[in-house]
C-alpha cells in the first residue's frame, strides 16, 4: 500500500524555482503558493529573488507567470506582518489576486486596498488604475444589508458615479418603504431611498471624516441626492426640503412649490412650507416667497380670503400659522407649578439685585411661550422693587414669557416703549429686547420700532435694547442696511450701547462669513479700549462664522494668536459655532490643548465649554472627553467642563453625565456648583421619574439650595435659573441642538451660546429663550384645522409623563401630622386609659389606638395588599398633545382612521406640525378650536404688517396684563382689568 508523501520543507521547490527550465520555475512557484501558510518563514530568505522574477522587466518567468510571483510575495509579507509591503505587491499581483479565494488573507489585502485609497482621497492623489480596480470590484459586489457600508465607502472615495450607481442597483423592501394610505401600493419605488437618507444624514451630520471635503464637492452630493430622490414616483419631500435648506437652493425649491400649487397638491406644498420654517434661516425663506410673487403666487394685498391656498402658504412660511398653533399648544397645556416660582420668591431677599434677577430669569423660562401673567400680577410689588438694569431685565423677560405672541405680545411690551405710559430708560431699553425676544426671527414685525429707537440721539441704554432687540429679530438676515445702522451705533464707541451692537452685528450676519464684516469688527476690536465692546465684537465674529467649517480656520488662527485674551476668548466661541455638531478632531484638539496650556482663566473655561458645542452629535463620549477636565484643580475649567456636559447632554437624560456632575453639586466652589445646577436642569429638562430615576431627587435638590440662606448667592442664582430651565415653557419645551431633520438648530445654538455670556452680563441670559423648542404633534388638515384625531403610542405612559406633584403633597401632610407630645403628658394619658379600663368605659378617641386590645373576640385577619396593576404597553393620545423627541419614534395614526399623514411617521424625521389627508371629507368633522383671544383679528388670511398695525392701534393704558385673553371689539364682555408693573423712576 502506498504512503501519502508529506512536505515537510519547501527547500524543494525553492530550489526548482532557480531551475533553468521556466516551465519547472512555473511549476515550484505554483507548488510554493500552495504551502505558503506552512512554509512562509523559509520563503522569507529568498524575498529578494522572488522581487526579482515578479518584476514586469524580468525575463525569468513567463509574462502570465509574474503576477504569481507577486502574490507570493504579497502572502509572505503578510505572514510577516508587513501589511503595507502585501498590499502593494497584491496590487501588481492584479489578476492573481482577483482569482483568489476567500479568506482571511484576501479580506485583510482588501481592508488594506481601502484604506490605502481613502488616504490618498483624502489627501487629494490620484489613485492609481490597480487600486481603483479592486475598489470598484468591491463596492459593485456589496448589496442589500451591505448598502450602507458600500455607501459609506464611497463617500469616503468622494465617488459620486459610485453613490448613484449603488443606489440605482438597490432594490426597496416594506421595511424601507413605508407607505402612506394615500397612495397605491403599486406606485411604491423600485430603489432603496434608506440608502439616500443614510447619504444626507451623514452629510448633515457633519461626522468626522468629511471634514476634508470641499464645498464644491458637497454641492455637487446634494445636487446628486435631489436628482436621486426625484427618481421616485413619491418623492421623499422631508429629505429634499432638507437639501434645499442646506445647499441654499432656492430656485429649486421654489420651482417644486409652484410645480405642487399648479398641480393642485396643497398638502405637499403646505407640509413642505412648515419643514422650511423649522430648518430654514429667515433669508432662505424670503427668497422662496419672492420667487411665489414672482410668478403672480403671492397673496393680495388687500383684502385676503383665508381659504386662498396662496394665503395659506404664505403665512406658513412667514411662520404666522405656526406661531398661533404653538402659542396655543403653549397656553393651553401649560403644568408651570406655581408653588415653586412662590417658594422661590419667598425664600430669595429681595434686597439683592442677584436674587431678584434670579426670580425674573426662573419665571421667564418657566412661562417662556405661555403667555401666562399669573406669577407677575400676583407680586406687582416684589418685582416692582426692581432698579437699574435689573429693572431692563424684568421688562425684557415680558418678551420671553409672550414669545411668538405676534399681537397681544406687542401691546404687552407698548407701555414701556419710548413714549408710553411708563417712561423709564432702563424700562423702554427693556422693553425694545422683550420686542425683539417677541419677534424672534421675525423682523417685518418689530423693525421699525427697533429701528428707530437705534439713531444717536437716543440714550445708550435705550440704544443697548434696540440693538439686542434687531439683533434676535433680524437674526441671519445679512441684512446690510440693519448692519450699516447697528454699526454706527458701534462705532459711537459707548461702551453700553457698543456691546449689544457688537453682539448684534453678529447676529444679523449670522453663518455668512462676510468678509466686510470681519475685517470691521476685528479692526475695532483691537482699537477700542472697552472690554465690553471687545467682548462682544470677539463673539459677533464667531456669529459670523457659524456653521463654516474649514472657512473659518483662518479667522480662528488670528484669533488665537492675539495677546488680548478677550479676542482668544472669542476664538474659542468662533470654533464652537462654526465646527459645531462635527465632532471635528482637530478642532477638539485645539480645545483640549488651550483648555490646559492658556494663562487666561476666561480662555481656559470657554475652550472647556466650546467642547459641548463641537461633539453634541456624539454626546455619550463627551463624559469621557470631559472627565479628565471635571478635576481640574482650576474652578474656571471645572465651570467650563459642567455647561460642556449641559450643552451637548441637553434633553438626553445622559445618566454618565448626570453622575459626572452630581458630585460637582458639592464643589468647594460657588461658581461650579452654579454650572453644575445649570447643566443637570439642560440635561433632565422634559425627563419624566421613569426614564431618568434621578430627576427627582435633583429637582429636590434645587429646591434645597434655593431655601438654604447659609448657601452662597452665585449658587442660589444657578439653582433658580434651573428651577425655571427643567420646566421650560410650562413643561413642554426641550434644549435640542439638531432639529429632527437633523440639521443644526441654529436658535438653539445661538440661544445657548449668547446664555453663556450671562457670567459677564445678566440680560443676556434672556438668549436662552431663543433656545427653547416647543414638543408637540399638531396635525392638520388642507385648511389648516386640527382635527380631533385619538393617536396611538406604543410604549408606557410613565416613560414620557409630566413631573408628579402628588407624592409632595403627600410628605406635606405626614409632617403636618406629626406633633411633638411631652413625656409627663404621655405617662397621664395612659394613666386615665388604665382608670377607664378598669372602670369599663374607655372611649373611642385617637389614643386608643396606642393601647393593645383586651378583648377576647379573635382578630380579623390582615387582607393582603393588592398588587399594583402592570402598566399598559400603549397609550393613547390626542391631537395638540406634547410629544418629546424620545417619544415621536412610538407614535402612529389609527390604522383605519379617517385621517392620514402625508408622508409617513416611521422615519421619525417630521416636525412638530404635520399635514393629514381626509379621506372622508364629504363628512362634517369634529376639531379643536383655537383660542382666538391669544391671536385676536387673526383669520388665517392676515398679511405680515397686520400685527403691528393692531398693536399701534391699542391705547397707551393697555399694561403687561394684555397676555391674557382679549375678546373681540364687538363683543360684550368685560376686558381684563389693566396693571403696570409699579416701577420706581
Amino acid at each position: 500500500m502506498p504512503v501519502a508523501s508529506v512536505t515537510t520543507s519547501a527547500a524543494g521547490s525553492l530550489t526548482l524555482l532557480e531551475d533553468e527550465d521556466k516551465d519547472i520555475r512555473v511549476y515550484a512557484l505554483n507548488h510554493l503558493l500552495n504551502i505558503v501558510g506552512q512554509f512562509w518563514a523559509e520563503m522569507s530568505d529568498k524575498l529578494s529573488y522572488l522581487e526579482l522574477l515578479a518584476d514586469p522587466m524580468s525575463k525569468e518567468l513567463p509574462s502570465e507567470s509574474r503576477p504569481q510571483a507577486a502574490l507570493l510575495i504579497s502572502k509572505i509579507y503578510y505572514y510577516m506582518g508587513y501589511l503595507d509591503e502585501a498590499v502593494e505587491f497584491a496590487l501588481k499581483a492584479g489578476v492573481a489576486f482577483e482569482k483568489e479565494k476567500e479568506g482571511e488573507f484576501r479580506e485583510t489585502i482588501i481592508s488594506g486596498c481601502l484604506d490605502r485609497a481613502i488616504e490618498q482621497t483624502s489627501r487629494g492623489e490620484k489613485i492609481d488604475t490597480a487600486l481603483s480596480n479592486i475598489v470598484d470590484s468591491v463596492l459593485r459586489s456589496t448589496s442589500g444589508e451591505n448598502g450602507k457600508l458600500a455607501m459609506g465607502l464611497a463617500l469616503s472615495l468622494r465617488r459620486l458615479d459610485l453613490v448613484e450607481m449603488i443606489y440605482l442597483t438597490s432594490r426597496a423592501n416594506s421595511a424601507s418603504q413605508p407607505s402612506t394610505s394615500a397612495k397605491p401600493q403599486a406606485s411604491r419605488p423600485t430603489h432603496d431611498e434608506s440608502l439616500l437618507r443614510y447619504v444626507l444624514s451623514e452629510v448633515v451630520s457633519g461626522a468626522t471624516g468629511n471634514e476634508g471635503w470641499s464645498e464644491e464637492f458637497r454641492s455637487n452630493l446634494f445636487n446628486l441626492l435631489l436628482r436621486l430622490f426625484h427618481f421616485n414616483s413619491q418623492p421623499d419631500w422631508n429629505s429634499i426640503t432638507t437639501i434645499w435648506a442646506q445647499n441654499s437652493d432656492v430656485d429649486s425649491c421654489g420651482e417644486a412649490l409652484i410645480k405642487l400649487l399648479s398641480e393642485q397638491n396643497h398638502l405637499d406644498a403646505y407640509q413642505i412650507a412648515f419643514d422650511l420654517n423649522e430648518v430654514a434661516p429667515q433669508a432662505f425663506i424670503d427668497g422662496i416667497r419672492s420667487r411665489l410673487a414672482e410668478k403672480g403666487l403671492a397673496p393680495p394685498a388687500e383684502n385676503p380670503d383665508e381659504s386662498d391656498p396662496k394665503v395659506i402658504l404664505d403665512n406658513i412660511l412667514k411662520g404666522v400659522t405656526s406661531a398661533e398653533l404653538f402659542l396655543n399648544f403653549l397656553n393651553k397645556n401649560n403644568k408651570t407649578d406655581m408653588s415653586i416660582l412662590k417658594v422661590t420668591k419667598d425664600t430669595l431677599e429681595d434686597r439683592y439685585s442677584i436674587y431678584h434677577s434670579a426670580i425674573t430669569f426662573t419665571n421667564a423660562f418657566a412661562n417662556c411661550g405661555t403667555t401666562s401673567d399669573k406669577f407677575l400680577r400676583e407680586n406687582l410689588d416684589y418685582l416692582g422693587r426692581a432698579s437699574n438694569w435689573a429693572k431692563f431685565s424684568t421688562t425684557a423677560a415680558l418678551g420671553l414669557i409672550h414669545r411668538g405672541s405676534w399681537i397681544n405680545g406687542s401691546k404687552v411690551v407698548k407701555p414701556y416703549l419710548p413714549g408710553g405710559s411708563a417712561p423709564n430708560k432702563f424700562s423702554e431699553g427693556g422693553s425694545l429686547f422683550a420686542l425683539g425676544l417677541i419677534y424672534s426671527g421675525r423682523r417685518e414685525f418689530a423693525e421699525e420700532e427697533l429701528k428707530k429707537n437705534l439713531n444717536e440721539g437716543a440714550d445708550p441704554i435705550v440704544q443697548h435694547g434696540a440693538a439686542l432687540g434687531l439683533g434676535v429679530s433680524a437674526i441671519a438676515t445679512a441684512d446690510e442696511d440693519t448692519y450699516d445702522q447697528i454699526r454706527t451705533i458701534l462705532f459711537s464707541d459707548n461702551a453700553t450701547a457698543g456691546e449689544a451692537a457688537g453682539y448684534a452685528m453678529g447676529l444679523v450676519m449670522l453663518g455668512t462669513a462676510s468678509e466686510k464684516a470681519l475685517d470691521e469688527m476685528l479692526a475695532y476690536a483691537r482699537e477700542t479700549q472697552h472690554e465690553k465692546i471687545i467682548r462682544s465684537l470677539a463673539m459677533g465674529i464667531a456669529f459670523v462664522m457659524y456653521s463654516q467649517r474649514e472657512k473659518a480656520d483662518g479667522i480662528i488662527q488670528i484669533l488665537t494668536e492675539e495677546k488680548d485674551a478677550i479676542l482668544r476668548y472669542g476664538g474659542m466661541f468662533t470654533i464652537a459655532l462654526a465646527y459645531a455638531g462635527t465632532g471635528n478632531n482637530k478642532a477638539v484638539k485645539k480645545l483640549l490643548h488651550v483648555a490646559v496650556s492658556d494663562v487666561n482663566d476666561d480662555v481656559r473655561r470657554a475652550a472647556v465649554t466650546a467642547l459641548g458645542f463641537v461633539l453634541f452629535r456624539n454626546h455619550t463620549q463627551v463624559p469621557r472627553v470631559v472627565q479628565l477636565l471635571a478635576e481640574s484643580y482650576n474652578p474656571h475649567v471645572r465651570h467650563g467642563a459642567t455647561l460642556a456636559l449641559g450643552i451637548s447632554c441637553a434633553g438626553t437624560g445622559l445618566e454618565t453625565a448626570i453622575e459626572l456632575l452630581e458630585p460637582m453639586t458639592k464643589d468647594p466652589v460657588d461658581f461650579v456648583r452654579q454650572g453644575a445646577y445649570l447643566s443637570l436642569a439642560m440635561i433632565l429638562i422634559q425627563q419624566s421619574e421613569a426614564s431618568s430615576p434621578k430627576s427627582a431627587s435633583i429637582r429636590e435638590l434645587f429646591a434645597k439650595v434655593v431655601s438654604d440662606k447659609h448657601e452662597d448667592p452665585m449658587a442660589r442664582f444657578g439653582a433658580s435659573l434651573a428651577q425655571g430651565i427643567i420646566d421650560a415653557g410650562g413643561r413642554n419645551m426641550t434644549l435640542r441642538l439638531s432639529t429632527r431633520a437633523g440639521t443644526l438648530n441654529m436658535n438653539t445654538i445661538v440661544g445657548l451660546t449668547l446664555f453663556t455670556q450671562f457670567w459677564y452680563w445678566f440680560p443676556l441670559a434672556h438668549g436662552l429663550g431663543l433656545a427653547f423648542t416647543p414638543t408637540a404633534i399638531i396635525a392638520v388638515d388642507e385648511n389648516l384645522k386640527i382635527p380631533k384625531i385619538d393617536l396611538n403610542c406604543n410604549a408606557r405612559q410613565s416613560l414620557f409623563a409630566y413631573p408628579s406633584t402628588e407624592k409632595k403633597q403627600e410628605e406635606k401632610k405626614k409632617d403636618k401630622a406629626k406633633t411633638a407630645v411631652l413625656s409627663t403628658t404621655a405617662k397621664a394619658k395612659a394613666r386615665d386609659r388604665a382608670k377607664k379600663q378598669e372602670a369599663g368605659e374607655a372611649m373611642d378617641t385617637d389614643d386608643k389606638l396606642d393601647v393593645p386590645s383586651t378583648s377576647d373576640k379573635p382578630s380579623t385577619p390582615t387582607p393582603a395588599q393588592k398588587k399594583k396593576p402592570s402598566e399598559p404597553s400603549s397609550f393613547t393620545l390626542s391631537n395638540m398633545s406634547r410629544v418629546v423627541p424620545s417619544q415621536i419614534q412610538y407614535i402612529s395614526f389609527p390604522a383605519e382612521g379617517r385621517y392620514a399623514p402625508v408622508r409617513p411617521l416611521s422615519e421619525g424625521k417630521q416636525g412638530n406640525i404635520i399635514v393629514v389627508r381626509d379621506n372622508k371629507p364629504e363628512t362634517e368633522g369634529e376639531y379643536i378650536e383655537l383660542d382666538k383671544g391669544l391671536w385676536p383679528g387673526w383669520g388665517g388670511g392676515q398679511t405680515a404688517e397686520q400685527p403691528q398695525a393692531q398693536a399701534q392701534e391699542q391705547t397707551t393704558g393697555t399694561a403687561a396684563g394684555a397676555g391674557a385673553v382679549v375678546e373681540d371689539e364687538d363683543e360684550d364682555v368685560e376686558p381684563p382689568q389693566p396693571f403696570e408693573y409699579p416701577f420706581e423712576d
